[in-house]
């Protein structure tokens, strides 16, 4: 097959069953491909043909897919991987387990704690759970879970990676001072399983077309903006991105290691710690004060941003509010806050 066949003309639509799903096929890109930017969500385990969770059925229509024998021609009936697959007209497929952009189920996994590591000289913990075996974990990055303790409290954590088969990453704060912290503590070094529920939450990754996209987050508010970077990343946004990450001190951006690393890898990301309580022996020469203040000195207008924001309500409402003065338009402006502390 030459190249000129293995780029279909835009245009064609996708017909998914039983769900019913439609997406319209672009120019050149593999079926998966065109489905996740489109907001849709499938079963899968990898991109590549590898995990064969994402095999489907061609009910009518014309693909070519591509195999460890090269590219092949689909016949009526036959199976084939969604993910190396091209639409070569209109299609239906018998593909399970797809979801339609904003549409999620929520699940209760008995989850395996696999580790439970402090980082570095900070109060945080990473909580490495796997979901069980053959279990493909199904949410968007930027989206949170809740961990069920045995007494039946439940606390909210974000996801701190983008989904990756089985594996869920937490950054978890210790407060030693507060009874249910030291219970989820307890509990995590303690037990082999936890119970979690996900996906909940709404601040994913969305196409505003703005030429700049702010990460800020306060304090483990990192977690949501990790999550969301590397979904960016994998995604070869072309975006200026930026994260600016607020700690009230220097041993509280408990990572600063991985978004240094970023800075290195990809030409377009630029990572701005801010200290809120710099002790008078502390050598420090970045931003000190409010993040947003950071911001406004760094850039003064805002009208081509899109801004994900992570942290306290109060944190949240003070940027999103002062740099809606300086541009920000309120439509590019994503955070859970609003969800579960809107304003009265």
């Amino acid at each position: 097959m030459n190249r000129q066949e293995d780029n279909p003309p835009a245009g064609y639509q996708v017909h998914c069953l039983p769900s019913g799903v439609v997406f319209n096929i672009s120019t050149g890109q593999k079926l998966l491909e065109v489905a996740t930017q489109q907001g849709f969500r499938l079963l899968k385990g990898c991109r590549n043909g590898v995990c064969e969770y994402c095999q489907c059925t061609l009910l009518k229509g014309q693909l070519a897919y591509s195999d460890r024998y090269g590219v092949q021609h689909a016949q009526q009936g036959e199976t084939f991987l969604f993910c190396t697959a091209y639409a070569l007209s209109d299609l239906d497929v018998e593909l399970q387990r797809v979801l339609a952009p904003g549409e999620f189920t929520v699940k209760t996994l008995a989850c395996q704690i696999k580790s439970v590591e402090l980082l570095g000289s900070s109060d945080v913990y990473r909580v490495e759970l796997l979901a069980p075996a053959g279990q493909v974990l199904d949410y968007d990055a930027g989206q949170y879970l809740e961990v069920i303790l045995p007494n039946g409290e439940r606390n909210a954590f974000s996801i701190a990676n983008r989904p990756d088969g089985r594996l869920i990453e937490l950054h978890i704060q210790h407060l030693p001072d507060r009874d249910n912290s030291r219970m989820l503590l307890q509990s995590l070094q303690k037990d082999s399983t936890v119970q979690v529920e996900l996906p909940k939450g709404s601040c994913v990754l969305a196409d505003t077309g703005t030429d700049r996209a702010f990460f800020v987050a306060a304090g483990t508010g990192f977690t949501q903006m990790k999550a969301l970077l590397e979904e960016a990343f994998e995604q070869g946004s072309t975006q200026q991105l930026y994260l600016y990450w607020g700690a009230r001190r220097l041993q509280d951006l408990y990572m600063a290691e991985l978004p240094q690393q970023w800075e290195k890898t990809y030409d377009n990301f630029h990572f701005v710690p801010v200290i809120g309580d710099l002790l008078p022996d502390q050598e420090w020469h970045g931003h000190v004060g409010m993040l947003h203040d950071a911001m406004i000195k760094d850039h003064g207008k805002f009208d081509d941003a899109t801004v994900y924001a992570s942290g306290s309500p109060t944190m949240v409402y003070s940027v999103t509010d002062t740099l809606i003065q300086y541009g920000l338009d309120e439509g590019c402006v994503f955070s859970d806050v609003f969800a579960y502390a809107p304003r009265k």
